[in-house]
């Protein structure tokens, strides 16, 4: 079987770059970790938008009825849209923490959720007006809104600023 490679010499032949050539390697993928940190912008209106998602998630548990499900399933369906709109409109997809600070941020972020979450079941079977549940979902959103904007600023600090491995 022919080969389009013109260089034919085994891997273990092959010649390691010069000095000045890595150093030029990683200047590169220091330039496209800048240019990809400033693609990650995220608008104004997405944190508010999922906070409305994540509010409707925490205060959902303390309705009477079906309340609960109709709310979880639109909530549900409205995270993909939302990150769907985002992801088409900036041309940016980012599916996990970029270091241990954005890390950090989002655990943060899961836990008000899930706090939330459960004080407003807590209430449904306390049987405590479904209005207090009204108190953790506007933690829930206010959460998601400050402490998602501090998740984008650490994301795109790590995005700018790898840690290489070793270093």
């Amino acid at each position: 079987m022919a080969s389009d490679f013109e260089d034919q010499t085994p891997d273990s032949q092959a010649k390691s770059p010069s000095r000045d050539q890595a150093q030029a390697a990683l200047d590169d993928l220091g330039r496209d970790s800048q240019g990809l940190a400033a693609r990650i912008v995220t608008p104004w209106w997405y944190h508010p938008a999922l906070g409305v998602i994540t509010a409707i998630f925490a205060g959902a548990q303390a309705l009477p009825g079906a309340w609960p499900m109709v709310l979880l399933v639109l909530g549900i369906v409205a995270i993909p849209i939302l990150t769907t709109t985002y992801s088409q409109r900036f041309g940016v997809v980012v599916t996990k923490p970029a270091g241990p600070r954005s890390k950090r941020l989002l655990l943060a972020t899961l836990g008000v959720l899930v706090a939330a979450m459960m004080s407003s079941l807590a209430f449904k079977f306390l049987g405590i007006d479904p209005w207090w549940a009204l108190i953790p979902a506007g933690v829930t959103f206010a959460a998601t809104v400050i402490l998602g904007r501090r998740y984008d600023e650490a994301l795109r600090q790590e995005v700018a600023a790898p840690k290489v491995a070793g270093a």
